[in-house]
């Protein structure tokens, strides 16, 4: 009887990390009705994705620092990929109080080029604007 309770601690304590850890990645989704006050204040880091791209997802932009990131699902939210001229995806746009700053675009294979010092590059140059 012992070792069933421990193995159940041990099942619960593996679903918790798996789901926690999960849940700690996952990205915050934006709609065309939330987009503008998303970006409007301080720097947010906003990457247009679709779900049949979803294996060449810029993995690393919850692990941006110092700004706000969200992810814009292009599939129901065609209004702002338009307005924004995303052509292919995932594109990576760097807001500053809602005005575009930087963009990293994806190549023809549908695969963004930057990684994430490149971006954090982007985010770290504002920040250190905003004191000179």
């Amino acid at each position: 009887m012992r070792q069933i309770e421990i193995s159940n601690y041990i099942y619960a304590l593996i679903m918790l990390i798996v789901f926690g850890c999960s849940l700690a990645t996952s990205q915050e989704f934006i709609t065309n009705d939330e987009f503008n006050n998303a970006i409007a204040k301080d720097i947010v880091a906003v990457e247009f994705w679709a779900e049949w791209n979803s294996s060449n997802q810029f993995e690393a932009l919850s692990k941006l620092k110092d700004c706000k990131t969200y992810r814009v699902d292009i599939s129901s939210n065609m209004d702002t990929q338009i307005k924004y001229n995303v052509s292919a995806i995932p594109t990576v746009i760097v807001f500053e109080n809602g005005t575009e700053q930087a963009r990293f675009n994806a190549n023809v294979m549908f695969k963004l080029e930057a990684d994430k010092k490149l971006v954090q590059h982007s985010v770290d140059t504002l920040i250190l604007n905003k004191f000179q």
